[in-house]
């Protein structure tokens, strides 16, 4: 035998006697014997899922109901970043315990509709409608990109749709992000609850067409300014901080103020850091609207593009 060939005889032995070579293969996967119903279009982060029966195949150390457990909190998931070590893989439709993982599950759509009873929502409902968002914006430390947003209720009968969406329009006004008691947000989940984790609705950016057009829509109260509005320096009127930044300003519905006009405005009320406002300004110090007098509609909201605490 030449030297080419001892050469390869060897690399070949090598390959064979280097440890686990035996068991470097794909994980062995075991489909559970039932299916999870996605009920509406979804996604978690790049991973399109169309509404629909999905079988889940589990493969490493994870139980179907561990598999099924964590398909539900990860299309709960908000922003598409799973809890480490946990990793959304796009092409194979899977999820594992680290990027290379050997342990964890995939899904795939298709089989018998409520073939086990498991789904998601898990609990309340889907609204048929969309709310936009017309420019990007934040409540707290939660980002609301521009677009388009499901509203799903945490529980049935406690809380509507409508007035879901109005309350989800009002927090959008609010400018520090403190929501009034007892409402508090879970910012992984995007869910406003309402003293209770079972009460308040959660948001998402949404996939695929409403059910119904009827939309809510934010700013609800006026028209966006173009351009933004920048604080040189950390200012204040009255209760109100305002950290240097950019700032969007909104007319509000039915005032006939022009954004020049609105602009100025400001700009002279940030010359009364004591909120001593020209008669008849009144200062909303939690939705940073200003009034030309209580009640009226002719004024103006001004909104951060970045938290204010």
């Amino acid at each position: 035998m030449g030297i080419r060939g001892r050469l390869t005889l060897l690399a070949i032995l090598l390959v064979f006697a280097l440890p686990g070579a035996a068991s470097a293969q794909a994980p062995q996967a075991q489909t559970c014997p039932f299916t999870f119903d996605v009920l509406h279009d979804d996604h978690v982060g790049r991973l399109a899922l169309p509404a629909g029966s999905y079988s889940i195949s589990v493969f490493g150390n994870l139980s179907c109901d561990a598999a099924t457990d964590l398909f539900r909190q990860f299309l709960e998931d908000y922003d598409g970043r799973l809890a480490r070590p946990w990793v959304v893989n796009v092409s194979s439709s899977s999820f594992t315990r680290g990027r290379d993982g050997t342990t964890g599950f995939s899904v795939k759509r298709g089989g018998k509709p409520g073939g086990g009873g498991h789904h998601h929502p898990a609990y309340g409902t889907s609204c048929p409608g969309f709310f936009r968002i017309l420019h990007n914006d934040r409540i707290g430390r939660l980002r609301l990109p521009a677009g388009r947003y499901r509203i799903t209720l945490l529980s049935v009968g406690r809380i509507s749709c409508a007035r879901a969406s109005r309350t989800f329009a009002r927090f959008l006004q609010d400018y520090d992000g403190l929501l009034p008691p007892p409402w508090f947000l879970d910012v992984e989940t995007a869910s406003f609850m309402r003293g209770s984790r079972n009460v308040g609705f959660r948001v998402k950016e949404a996939d695929g067409p409403p059910i119904n057009p009827n939309d809510g829509i934010s700013p609800a109260d006026g028209t966006l300014c173009p351009g933004t509005f920048r604080v040189l320096h950390n200012d204040r009127i009255g209760p109100l901080r305002f950290p240097a930044g950019p700032y969007r300003l909104i007319r509000l519905r039915g005032s006939g103020l022009t954004c020049a006009r609105v602009t100025n405005l400001f700009s002279a009320f940030l010359d009364r850091p004591d909120a001593d406002l020209p008669r008849p300004w009144v200062l909303s110090a939690r939705s940073a609207t200003f009034r030309r007098g209580r009640g009226s509609r002719i004024g103006f909201r001004v909104d951060p593009t970045r938290p204010v605490r």
